[in-house]
């Protein structure tokens, strides 16, 4: 590669945060004119901390200790209590710093994201994690862009879009809309047809330089000065995936169709079915909600997620932590 330094940001907020929270309700009563009910967008798993981000920043330091360095976005002030913000490696990148004035507050991850290439001092290619994310092997820089400096992109599933993009995407939950929003942007700004995949949840690699060029265009930049004024996120947005296909169309990037590993209770036909698919599998994230049911899948991921969900009783969320703190029981450098 032209350029070894390789960057980690995550964005990162505390949920428990009784002033944030109250920032937040504020908000979504004025934009709903109703008292906040913790549905759709502002779901409070979205923003609820479990104490995952510490155990994330482990696995950094004992599978990734090439990165370069380790951006954190955060809003309201909010540093975690545990982490050594003096270390040579970490930058707190507040919301002020990157996102315009007009747009803020925010509680929209997707607004954030937006602007993460104006981040200061952010390398070219870098590593987009949430807190939630984990590496769970030791990875050379090869696993997240090739020789060629291309970025390497799991995604989950192939499509076949009908011709009405429209119709097809009122049928769509909210999550799959932005996702179709990200490929027909592309459509009309460039005339590139990009709607055949999803994303792979995980740890993605981008490159900055690529994304501010994608940013340019006038029909794009257009569309996030909007959206970026979203306090919350709707279903009219694009995805970061948008950068993901920009950088396969411009040939930035390589894509590999991402399969989880199947367990259970077929072990013979999960077996054949791993077997065949072991070269994609062994390179594919693994998400999960509750570690009990995916335990197994976890153990032989290379990364994995472990996504909260409304669903997630206090036992389940302890058996998630509890596994996290057996997996990676050392406390590392990025701690006090």
């Amino acid at each position: 590669m032209t350029n070894n330094r390789i960057d980690i940001v995550y964005l990162w907020v505390d949920g428990s945060d009784k002033k944030w929270r109250a920032e937040k309700d504020k908000w979504l009563e004025i934009i709903t004119g109703k008292k906040p009910v913790y549905a759709g967008a502002a779901d409070e798993e979205r923003f609820r901390d479990n104490g995952e981000f510490r155990y994330s920043l482990r696995s950094v330091a004992e599978c990734v200790p090439w990165v370069n360095h380790i951006y954190i976005i955060t809003g309201f002030n909010q540093k975690p209590k545990w982490l050594n913000i003096n270390h040579p490696k970490i930058t707190i990148v507040p919301h002020e710093q990157i996102i315009p004035e007009s747009a803020l507050p925010t509680f929209n991850a997707t607004t954030i994201e937006m602007c993460i290439p104006n981040i200061p001092g952010l390398a070219d290619k870098f590593i987009l994690m949430n807190d939630d994310t984990f590496f769970n092997k030791h990875l050379a820089p090869s696993f997240f862009f090739d020789k060629m400096g291309r970025a390497k992109v799991l995604f989950n599933a192939y499509i076949k879009h009908p011709s009405n993009i429209e119709k097809w995407k009122s049928t769509m939950d909210g999550y799959t809309k932005t996702l179709i929003n990200s490929a027909k942007i592309l459509d009309d700004a460039f005339g590139k047809k990009m709607y055949f995949g999803r994303p792979s949840h995980g740890i993605d690699p981008y490159i900055k330089s690529s994304w501010i060029e994608c940013l340019k265009n006038p029909v794009i930049k257009k569309q996030v000065n909007k959206q970026i004024k979203n306090k919350f996120r709707t279903d009219d947005e694009i995805q970061r995936w948008t950068f993901n296909l920009y950088n396969l169309m411009t040939g930035r990037a390589t894509f590999t169709h991402a399969r989880a590993i199947k367990y259970g209770k077929h072990k013979i036909s999960n077996f054949i079915y791993n077997l065949l698919h072991w070269n994609t599998i062994k390179k594919s994230n693994v998400v999960c909600t509750n570690i009990t049911l995916a335990k197994e899948a976890l153990l032989k991921a290379p990364t994995f997620c472990i996504n909260d969900a409304p669903e997630n009783t206090s036992e389940i969320l302890h058996k998630n932590i509890e596994f996290l703190q057996k997996r990676f029981p050392n406390k590392c450098e990025f701690e006090k």
